[in-house]
């Protein structure tokens, strides 16, 4: 009912585009979505977790936002332990577990109820009490106490199965309490602290056992509440939506996010698109050695019913790479706007989540929306550049193409837009199949907007488009990324969301299949060091005021540190003109004349150096500039 409910709400799928927005309720929109033809649809964390392979794990969603759960040091963790999937148990030696519904009496928050020894003497197994807590959290203390004062507890032995990396299983039990024959408990009320450790299960070891008798009880003993204490964040949590079905094929074009992480805590965000309601290819064995397929017995792909009833013979479920994307992740951005593209495969969605917390360390995310653009532009486009290296910072000629399947589904497209984080310098021509076709271009650094003649339907479906320019390379790996948009969808173009161009076999003339470029790995990383003008006169009066230190910096895979620092010729430094880190490019640094004091300097001859510092090495370059009246 409430998946039909949720499908009742979508907007209608006419055209245009469609902002859906996960938590976030009471936090402002964006002004697109109080545009007329932008549908905006709110859903909330627990209803998109909702349906088939959705789920939450160690999450906090009050407030609207996912956050990972941070244990206060009055939480009694031991309380919800069966809402999570725990409880309490008997289990014998081998671990074989013994569920009596008595047990969660221990649990129950209730001092008047509890697990007694006769209780655990009917059993007649070597028996122990286990507490599970349904996850893994930060513990530091426990307390445990009997329904009557004379029901103490005299010895017993307690461990806590926490994480040990020195363990082939990754987990072992450590004893966090000992009390035996000869030290024995005098107390009702027992207390045990120790250092914070993530703890998933307790153990208690109580020295009833007799050789060839089975369990007899020395003493009575009861535990009316066995309660568990800790500060700090869980150690991992997890959101994963329900496979989302958008009703039909759309461009997924836009994610986007808003949260905060404190210190060391981590979080990944991932997503992933479909042409299928679910991602899953499921494995059976065919009882031929170690054979495996994904078909049953009538050729047919195997459901998530078929895995189920398989008796034994199970082989695992992967992703279905022929109907689903693999996980695209994205690095979290303390900041509301972060916009993003993601490929998309049809009509089906699915995100996730992940935290990792570190002590007090947290993080949460408020919201998460995507921007779906139906229908789809072009069914799925196709890009390569050539060539694939070229010399850093010189203007080099490429060529880029692309193509795509268009069918009846797709509105066609007559624009395509390139970005680049190097640097454009012009479009020299554009050709569509074999054809030179007359195209109205728009160029600055990093962006180059292209109109092109519409291709529509299948007429058109998979003719190539070569775009021929000249462009700049400053670092290895530089991509060169494309959008197809539809005018006639001009909603679309005013928010920039188009459809994402994906790398691949755009044509036999390429051999690249990629859409990024590498730079020779020779020479220095400062490049093109200079002043200019070389001469100024920072008077006030409007006429050459401001000088530029201008540099290039080229094959740096991340950042440098950049000093810029203007000298007298006795080598004394009068401005420190900049400091920061800078990635490969061009860049110019004005100087006005002034000193670091705000008096301006004396005329005269002045020099003026830069310099980068990398992983590998410093490197710095210095000039003469004047100073005149």
């Amino acid at each position: 009912m409430r998946t039909l409910l949720l499908l009742l709400l979508l907007p209608s799928l006419a055209g245009g585009l469609t902002i859906y927005r996960i938590g976030g309720e009471g936090l402002p929109l964006l002004d697109a979505a109080e545009l007329e033809d932008v549908a905006f649809v709110r859903l909330s964390w627990a209803d998109f977790a909702q349906g088939f392979g959705g789920g939450m794990d160690n999450l906090d969603t009050t407030d609207s936002r996912i956050a990972p759960l941070l244990v206060s040091p009055e939480d009694n963790l031991s309380l919800k332990a069966l809402e999570r999937g725990g409880g309490a148990f008997f289990t014998k030696t081998d671990y074989v577990e013994i569920r009596q519904d008595f047990i969660d009496w221990s649990i129950d928050g209730d001092p008047a109820t509890g697990v007694v020894a006769t209780a655990l003497s009917s059993l007649r197994l070597d028996a122990q009490y286990i507490v599970r807590l349904g996850g893994r959290f930060p513990v530091n203390r426990v307390r445990f106490y009997p329904v009557i004062p004379e029901g103490v507890m005299k010895t017993f032995q307690l461990l806590a199965y926490s994480p040990d990396p020195t363990h082939p299983s990754g987990y072992s039990w450590k004893t966090v309490a000992l009390v035996e024959p000869g030290q024995e408990n005098i107390w009702p009320m027992v207390e045990i602290e120790f250092p914070t450790r993530i703890v998933e299960w307790f153990r208690m070891r109580i020295d009833n056992w007799r050789s060839g008798q089975g369990y007899v009880p020395s003493h009575p003993w009861e535990i009316a509440e066995f309660e568990v204490y800790g500060e700090g964040y869980v150690p991992e949590a997890n959101y994963t939506s329900q496979v989302f079905d958008l009703q039909a094929p759309g461009s997924l074009a836009r994610i986007r996010w808003s949260g905060f992480r404190q210190g060391r805590a981590r979080v990944t965000l991932r997503a992933r698109s479909g042409s299928d309601e679910d991602p899953n290819r499921y494995w059976r064995f065919t009882g031929r050695g170690d054979e495996k397929s994904f078909r049953n017995h009538d050729g047919h792909p195997l459901t998530l019913a078929d895995y189920n009833n398989l008796q034994g013979g199970k082989g695992g479920i992967t992703t279905d790479l022929d109907h689903w994307s693999n996980w695209v992740g994205f690095a979290f951005e303390e900041s509301a706007g972060t916009v993003l593209s993601l490929p998309s495969l049809g009509q089906f969605l699915q995100l996730d989540v992940n935290f990792v917390p570190s002590g007090l360390d947290g993080a949460a995310v408020d919201f998460i929306e995507f921007w779906v653009s139906q229908p789809r532009v072009a069914g799925h486009p196709v890009a390569e550049i050539w060539p694939l290296q070229v010399e850093p910072g010189e203007v080099a000629s490429f060529v880029y193409a692309m193509r795509s399947p268009l069918g009846p589904l797709e509105s066609g497209f007559d624009r395509l837009v390139l970005r680049t984080p190097g640097e454009f310098v012009e479009i020299d021509s554009v050709r569509i199949g074999d054809l030179r076709v007359r195209a109205e271009v728009v160029v600055d650094a990093h962006r180059a907007v292209i109109d092109l003649p519409r291709l529509q339907g299948q007429v058109d479906s998979n003719r190539p488009v070569e775009v021929f320019f000249k462009a700049r390379v400053f670092r290895m790996g530089t991509e060169f990324t494309g959008e197809l948009f539809d005018s006639d969808r001009s909603l679309d173009l005013e928010l920039g969301v188009g459809q994402p161009v994906e790398e691949g076999d755009a044509t036999f003339r390429l051999d690249g299949n990629q859409v990024s470029v590498d730079i020779a790995l020779r020479g220095d990383v400062l490049h093109s060091v200079g002043a200019r003008p070389a001469a100024f006169t920072p008077n006030g009066d409007g006429v050459n005021d401001v000088a530029h230190i201008e540099y290039t910096l080229l094959k740096l895979t991340g950042t440098g540190e950049v000093e810029v620092d203007i000298f007298d010729l006795t080598g004394r430094r009068v401005r420190a003109l900049f400091r920061g880190r800078d990635s490969s490019g061009q860049y110019a640094r004005p100087w006005d004349g002034l000193r670091d004091d705000g008096q301006v300097v004396v005329p005269g001859m002045y020099f003026y150096r830069v310099r980068v510092d990398t992983d590998a090495e410093a490197e710095q370059r210095s000039g003469l500039i004047s100073v005149a009246w």
